[in-house]
């Protein structure tokens, strides 16, 4: 078990490897590397963490964690077509803000025992999501000719591809934008009806 110390160091650790996995890869990334970019020796790393898996599990968790929060309160609402705008804007902005975590949790496979912690999880909010769409639907907020699973999914899709481009650095859109066009495209379409 790794002794806990300053939690300002570990935040900072938690920060750079974000930054890190989502530039080399979660495979790619080494320890060495990580403690190179924080300027600590590579031993002093297991002062805070048990190694490579124990930063995964701490960095989806959060990320999940605040999903799951913002997930719980568009499902509060009464109004489901509200609720399911809630819960992707919820997921847009987290994706913006948090794009190292979000990235971690997206890309992770089944093939440990956390990666199969964080697809589980992943899968849970896909469900949430898909009930949201399927109650906006009963309730004819929402068209009902594409399946609430598959449509839950086509949505949340089109928000994990900001992963792949949005760099708050060279992407020319500032987050507004984005988020605001996302939201258009899923409540206006794309197409203008001609007369």
């Amino acid at each position: 078990m790794p002794r806990q110390t300053d939690p300002k160091n570990l935040e900072r650790l938690l920060e750079a490897a974000a930054d890190l996995f989502l530039v080399e890869g979660y495979d790619g990334a080494s320890m060495q590397q990580l403690a190179d970019s924080v300027g600590l020796h590579k031993s002093s790393l297991y002062h805070y963490v048990s190694g490579k898996e124990d930063l995964l599990g701490k960095l989806t968790s959060e990320a999940q964690n605040d999903a799951e929060i913002n997930m719980a309160k568009a499902e509060a609402k009464d109004n489901k077509r509200e609720a399911m705008i809630d819960a992707l804007t919820f997921a847009i902005d987290q994706t913006l803000n948090d794009l190292g975590k979000v990235s971690l949790v997206l890309r992770q496979k089944p093939d440990s025992v956390t990666g199969e912690q964080i697809t589980e999880r992943r899968r849970e909010h896909d469900r949430r999501l898909s009930a949201i769409i399927e109650s906006a639907q009963t309730s004819g907020d929402v068209r009902d000719d594409i399946h609430p699973v598959l449509l839950s999914r086509l949505l949340f899709g089109m928000i994990a591809w900001l992963v792949e481009w949005y760099d708050p650095e060279r992407t020319r859109f500032d987050k507004d934008e984005i988020r605001n066009a996302i939201l258009s495209v899923v409540l206006n379409g794309t197409i203008n009806e001609k007369d």
